[in-house]
């Protein structure tokens, strides 16, 4: 069986899930407190957080990195 994710983007990703989580956490809990639909916000916060950072730090950083080094002939 192959496997598709590394073991270090598999650790970079769990990390950032655990800071999405708390960061999707405490901005739920402190905006809006324990309601009905804490639930519901709680999960939406938590992929938006996740999808913007992952896609910050695993695809937009390394890929601007990558075109000023190719830029300035590094």
């Amino acid at each position: 069986m192959k496997k598709y994710i590394k073991p270090q983007l598999k650790r970079k990703l769990i990390i950032i899930a655990i800071l999405s989580l708390l960061l999707a956490s405490a901005m739920e809990l402190y905006t809006f407190g324990l309601a009905s639909d804490f639930l519901i916000r709680w999960f939406r916060s938590f992929i938006v957080v996740f999808t913007l950072v992952a896609l910050t730090t695993l695809a937009i950083v390394p890929g601007v990195n990558y075109a000023v080094d190719k830029v300035a002939g590094r």
